[in-house]
């Protein structure tokens, strides 16, 4: 191989891992598989994960929502990063956490024992509220702010 063909085979891979390397989604949660950021336990539970996408594209999982909760007070809010739920009505289906509601109560049965639960409107939230009962908050109420 020639110079030339070598540095234009150089100059493609690096392309290549600088776009792959800007991706900024937010993965699928591999139940079973990801450890929570926050209490390193493995998450399993569909219907309370949440996820962490920073404005540099790290992702972070968590067990449930009040681990990220819990990290975001420990660390800070960065207002270029993405937040996401799990939607307790979709189980698996990441919903923006900024924009979601919550219901906060004993009768929900998150992993860490924190009774919250994320839904992708208030509606859905105020439907579940009637059979479950437990207070409504907004993602501002959550982080303290």
């Amino acid at each position: 191989m020639n110079l030339i063909a070598r540095i234009a085979l150089s100059a493609s891979f690096i392309f290549l891992m600088l776009c792959t390397s800007c991706k900024n989604d937010m993965r699928e949660i591999q139940y079973g598989e990801d450890n929570c950021e926050l209490c390193r336990m493995t998450v399993m539970n569909p219907q309370f994960a949440a996820g962490l996408l920073t404005s540099k594209g790290k992702v972070y999982t968590f067990d449930a929502g009040e681990c990220l909760v819990r990290y975001l007070k420990a660390n800070g809010v960065n207002e270029k990063d993405q937040y996401f739920m799990s939607d307790y009505n979709k189980p698996g289906t990441l919903i923006d956490a900024r924009k979601a509601a919550y219901l906060h109560g004993d009768s929900i049965q998150s992993p860490m024992g924190g009774n919250l639960a994320a839904f992708s409107n208030l509606v859905s939230a105020q439907v579940a509220q009637k059979e479950l009962g437990g207070d409504l908050l907004t993602w501002q109420q959550l982080i303290g702010k």
